[in-house]
């Protein structure tokens, strides 16, 4: 049975990319075009893996991470953080107390191939 990865961005580009990437190399895929969304597919979908744009409308990816990591039923989920900014301190500073980080920060434009194994590696282990 395929892994299951919900992808999370305002960007339809984005989500066409992501979507194609990972389907091409095996994964099943739901989207999610914001935030708001994304918590609920989460919820119930269960997802094996979350991919997170960071800046978004309506709610930021910083405030939805946060919200899966405190909610019993999304917590364990890894996490990759998508950015076009390189620090992620610029968004997890002391802000997320005692939550885990992202399991993964990746930066845009994606380098597919270590993106992959970023991805394969989360899923495996």
């Amino acid at each position: 049975m395929a892994k299951k990865i919900l992808i999370i961005d305002d960007e339809q580009d984005m989500l066409v990319y992501l979507a194609t990437l990972f389907e091409t190399a095996g994964y099943e895929t739901v989207t999610a075009q914001n935030g708001i969304e994304g918590l609920e597919r989460a919820r119930d979908l269960r997802p094996d893996l979350i991919t997170l744009d960071i800046m978004m409308p309506r709610r930021s990816g910083v405030r939805t991470y946060t919200e899966l990591r405190s909610d019993e039923q999304t917590r364990d989920i890894p996490v990759i953080i998508l950015t076009g900014l390189s620090r992620q301190e610029d968004f997890f500073g002391a802000d997320l107390g005692d939550l885990a980080r992202p399991d993964a920060v990746v930066e845009k434009p994606i380098e597919r191939k270590s993106f992959l194994a970023t991805v394969g590696r989360l899923l495996d282990g």
